[in-house]
C-alpha cells in the first residue's frame, strides 16, 4: 500500500524549500508530512551554489555541520566574460557580512545539500515519504486529501493543510489553479559537470553572450578539477526566436575553452540537463483555502539570477508563520491563509519588484547589443570603484539590494556617460574627423538599432514589451518606500526562535 496516515499538515516537495517548511512546522510542535517523489539522493538541475544569506538559514537550521561546510572552499570571487573579453575579476564587493551572514559562497551539489535539509526535517519530527509521487489532491468538508502512489501501491494522506513546495510542475498548484505558464517569467536551463577544470576554487564564472541573450552562464568549481557548467536563458526567447538552448550551451562550452584558460582540458564527466523556474515577477496568488504555495512553485526565485535556494527557503520559514496561526485558530479558509500574501511581499517586495523592472526592461532580444554593452560597462567600472560594485552589483545576485542608492548610481553614471560622450563627439565633428562610432553615440545607435528592429520584427509584441516596463514600473512603490531591506535581516522571527 502507498503512503497513508492523518497529518496536521502536508507538504509536497521535500527540496530545500519543502524541507525548510516541514522543518519549521516540525520545531512549532506540527504534525507534518513531506511527499518527495525521489529517493534521495538524487540529481537536480541546479548551479549547486547556494549565497550567503542561504548560508546563514542552512546555520539557523543546525545543518553546517552535515555538509561540511567548514571543508568546503568559500566563493568570494567572480571573474565576468563578455565574450572573449574579461570585464570584471574581483572579489565581490557585496560579500561584506552584513546581517550577520558569512561573506562568501559554497558550492553544495544538490544531491547533498537537499538530503542533509531533509534529513534534517526528519530528524526534527517531519514524517518524510520519499519515493512518493503525489498523483491528485482534493478537499472534502474542510479536510484536504493528497493522493499518493508509491511502488507499493496508491494511498492517500490527509490534512487540514496542504502547502506545495513541488516545483514548476507543482501538483498542488494545479489542484488551487495556480500553475504558471507565463513564459515572460519561467527560466530554462542546462547543467553539466566538468572534469579536468584548473581554475581558482575560490572563484566563481559567469559569461554573458550576443547567442544566449536574455541569460547568461556559468562555470563553479567544485573542487577536485570538477566544475559546475551551464547556462539559462528566458523561455519566452527560445520559443520567439526558435533558439536551442541546447545547441547554445554546447557552443558557449566550446568557446569557454578558449577564452577561459582553466577550462582548455575540461570534458563533461556527466550528460547535460535541462530544467526550468518560475521567477518572481509572475505571482499572482499564493494562497487558497487548505493552503500556500512555497519555493519554485510559488515563483521564488531572483528574476535576474534565477536563483531561487535561498528564496525558497525563506518563504517557507515566512509562511510556516501563517500555517501555525490557521492551526491553532482551527479554520483553514483562503482568508485564513491571505497573511502569507502579506508577509512574504514585506519581505520580498523591496528588492525583487525593482529587480523584476530591470529584468523586464532587458528582455527584449532586439536591444541585446545595447543592454550587453551597458553592463559590460557596469562590471569594468565596478572593477576600480568599489562602492559601485558594493551596492549596484547586488542587482547580480546581492542579498542588501538598495534599489533608490542604486537607482542614484546608475543615473549618474548614465549623466556622466552622456556628458563625457557628448562632449567628445562634438570635438571629434569640429575637427572634421566625424561622429565616433563607440561611447555614447555608439550606445545611442545600439539603441537606435535595437528599436528599430523590435517594431519591424513585431509591433504588437513591441508595444506588449512597453506596456509591461510600464507596468513594472509601477510596482516600484514599495522599493522606494521603504528605508531598510529587510531581506538583510533574515526571515526568522527572534520572540519564536523560527
Amino acid at each position: 500500500m502507498g503512503a497513508s496516515g492523518q497529518f496536521d499538515a502536508i507538504v509536497a516537495g521535500g527540496g530545500p524549500s519543502g524541507a525548510a517548511m516541514a522543518w519549521a512546522l516540525a520545531k512549532r510542535g506540527i504534525n507534518v508530512a513531506v511527499v518527495e517523489r525521489a529517493e534521495f539522493p538524487r540529481e537536480k538541475v541546479c548551479g549547486d551554489f547556494v549565497e550567503p544569506a542561504g548560508l546563514r538559514i542552512i546555520e539557523r537550521m543546525g545543518c553546517s555541520a552535515a555538509l561540511g561546510l567548514d571543508g568546503r572552499t568559500a566563493i568570494n570571487k567572480v571573474r565576468a566574460y563578455y565574450g572573449p573579453h574579461i570585464a570584471y575579476q574581483n572579489d565581490v564587493a557585496y560579500y561584506d557580512g552584513e546581517g550577520g551572514i558569512p561573506p562568501h559562497g559554497h558550492i553544495i551539489p544538490r544531491h547533498d545539500l537537499d538530503t542533509a535539509l531533509l534529513d534534517n526535517a526528519q530528524a526534527a519530527g517531519a514524517k518524510v515519504f520519499q519515493g512518493t509521487t503525489v498523483r491528485g489532491v482534493t478537499r472534502e468538508n474542510g479536510i484536504m486529501h493528497v493522493q499518493t502512489r508509491t511502488k507499493d501501491g496508491a494511498g492517500t494522506l490527509t490534512a487540514p493543510v496542504v502547502i506545495g513546495a513541488d516545483g514548476v510542475q507543482s501538483m498542488v498548484a494545479a489542484y488551487a489553479g495556480l500553475r504558471r505558464d507565463d513564459k515572460r517569467h519561467i527560466g530554462i536551463s542546462q547543467r553539466v559537470y566538468l572534469e579536468g577544470v584548473e581554475m581558482d576554487e575560490d572563484e566563481a564564472c559567469i559569461w554573458f553572450d550576443e547567442d544566449h541573450y536574455p541569460g547568461y552562464g556559468w562555470v563553479f568549481p567544485a573542487g577536485g578539477g570538477r566544475a559546475n557548467a551551464g547556462m539559462g536563458m528566458l523561455s519566452e526567447t527560445t520559443e520567439k526566436f526558435d533558439i536551442s538552448l541546447q545547441r547554445s550551451f554546447r557552443d558557449s562550452l566550446d568557446r569557454l575553452k578558449y577564452r577561459h584558460p582553466g577550462c582548455a582540458n575540461a570534458t563533461m564527466m556527466t550528460k547535460p540537463l535541462g530544467g526550468a523556474v518560475h521567477m518572481y515577477g509572475g505571482i499572482t496568488r499564493n494562497h487558497f483555502a487548505g493552503g500556500i504555495l512555497v519555493g519554485d512553485a510559488g515563483g521564488f526565485v531572483d528574476p535576474m539570477t534565477a536563483e531561487g535556494i535561498t528564496q525558497g527557503m525563506e518563504s517557507s520559514i515566512i509562511g510556516a508563520r501563517t500555517i501555525a496561526a490557521a492551526l491553532e485558530k482551527g479554520s483553514f479558509e483562503e482568508a485564513d491563509f491571505a497573511p502569507f500574501e502579506t508577509d512574504f511581499r514585506a519581505h520580498f517586495d523591496y528588492s525583487m519588484l525593482y529587480l523584476s523592472f530591470y529584468a523586464t526592461m532587458i528582455r527584449n532580444r532586439h536591444f541585446g547589443d545595447f543592454f550587453l554593452s551597458m553592463t559590460k560597462q557596469g562590471f569594468e567600472r565596478a572593477q576600480h570603484d568599489r562602492e559601485f560594485a558594493r551596492v549596484s552589483g547586488t542587482g547580480f545576485g546581492g542579498l542588501n539590494v538598495q534599489p533608490a542608492a542604486i537607482a542614484a548610481q546608475l543615473w549618474k553614471g548614465i549623466f556622466g556617460h552622456i556628458a563625457q560622450g557628448g562632449s567628445a563627439a562634438l570635438m571629434d565633428l569640429f575637427a572634421g574627423r566625424g561622429l565616433p562610432r563607440d561611447g555614447f553615440v555608439g550606445d545611442w545607435n545600439l539603441w537606435q538599432q535595437g528599436w528599430r528592429n523590435s517594431v519591424r520584427d513585431d509591433p504588437a509584441w513591441h508595444m506588449g514589451w512597453l506596456k509591461d516596463i510600464v507596468r513594472a514600473a509601477s510596482k516600484l512603490g514599495p522599493s522606494f518606500a521603504g528605508q531598510e531591506n529587510p531581506r538583510v535581516n533574515g526571515p526568522f522571527e527572534t520572540e519564536t526562535g523560527l
